[in-house]
């Protein structure tokens, strides 16, 4: 029988546990071609229990890690304590949220270099004069990007225009990169690639402009870095200068 809080606490933290090690070990055995109930079955065994449980301590170890860090630079880039950051937040329904959503995002993220982009939208945010909404805007477009979306964004932002050889149309009509174009500079990319664009496009990072100058053809999407795209290569240590004209 629970008798106290610190049971409780304990007891919801088990069942967690319980749960997301069978859900483990369940995703485990359908990897490996096992049949679902069994592998769940197998959850309940003690070597899968004691590993899962290992790997999840890590992964949430890691995961503290990185939120950790993303508040004490913040700290430290507004030039305060901690606790004075703390007092910032507090009293402010906006910048609670923007804590959580920058927290979040910097805890899931393994690119340590979004950590610190996090962290300087985090401080900009919880400045005096500072713009919480803009913050929030830039935290869930840097939230959704990782080191194939910054990969990309940052060689279109410095190379707005494919080269004469790739190019189907005049300098005057060309207005970005279309996904046959960026496959040809970027073929590593090319298994993820509609999800990179679809993902930059949805956050405003990229432009998806259509042309349909080019006779006898059809109208063809081309992709250009947005002043948000721009923005948030500069947060992530990836400044780029401003485009040339075409």
């Amino acid at each position: 029988m629970i008798t106290n809080r610190d049971e409780l606490d304990k007891a919801v933290a088990d069942a967690r546990l319980d749960a997301t090690t069978s859900a483990f070990a369940t995703i485990a055995g359908i990897a490996l071609r096992a049949d679902p109930v069994l592998a769940t079955a197998v959850g309940a065994s003690a070597p899968v229990f004691k590993h899962t449980y290992r790997l999840l301590s890590l992964a949430w170890g890691r995961r503290a890690d990185r939120a950790a860090s993303c508040m004490e630079q913040a700290a430290e880039i507004c030039d305060v304590g901690l606790d004075i950051l703390e007092e910032r937040v507090a009293s402010h329904d906006d910048r609670v949220e923007l804590l959580a959503r920058v927290l979040e995002a910097a805890a899931r993220t393994p690119l340590k270099k979004k950590v610190t982009a996090l962290a300087r939208v985090l401080a900009d945010g919880l400045r005096d004069g500072g713009s919480v909404n803009e913050a929030l805007v830039i935290a869930a477009a840097l939230a959704d990007v990782e080191a194939a979306h910054v990969r990309l964004l940052h060689y279109i932002a410095v190379n707005p225009f494919p080269p004469e050889e790739l190019r189907r149309q005049s300098k005057e009509t060309q207005r970005g990169w279309d996904r046959t174009q960026i496959v040809a500079v970027l073929p590593e990319l090319e298994p993820v690639l509609d999800g990179l664009l679809a993902v930059l496009d949805a956050q405003g990072l990229v432009r998806l402009q259509v042309d349909s100058t080019y006779a006898g053809v059809a109208a063809i999407a081309q992709f250009a870095v947005t002043p948000l795209g721009r923005r948030c290569l500069f947060l992530l240590g990836e400044d780029v200068q401003e485009p040339e004209a075409n």
